[in-house]
């Protein structure tokens, strides 16, 4: 075994490093957390607007009127979801 005269260990300092560390990592995780979900609702939002644009190019009303419908329906609850997961990451 070694000795282990004059070592004291700073317990406290050692506890605030590792409080920094967490409160870093938080942060950044936010941070992180905020980049995906404005990347992921915007390639959401370019794939609900193909969706539309193709049902147009079908030139039958019914076809278009659906794709319409379902694209709203899933910005409407797509926006909600992602705005409260943005107000748990603000």
């Amino acid at each position: 075994m070694t000795s282990t005269e004059g070592y004291t260990p700073d317990l406290e300092a050692a506890a605030q490093r590792v409080r920094q560390l967490s409160e870093k990592l938080l942060e950044t995780s936010k941070k992180n957390g905020l980049v995906w979900l404005e990347t992921y609702e915007k390639v959401l939002n370019s794939m609900l607007a193909l969706e539309e644009q193709a049902a147009r190019g079908t030139q039958v009303d019914w076809i278009s009127t659906l794709a319409t419908t379902h694209a709203d329906f899933v910005r409407e609850v797509s926006q909600a979801y992602l705005n409260t997961i943005r107000q748990q990451l603000s």
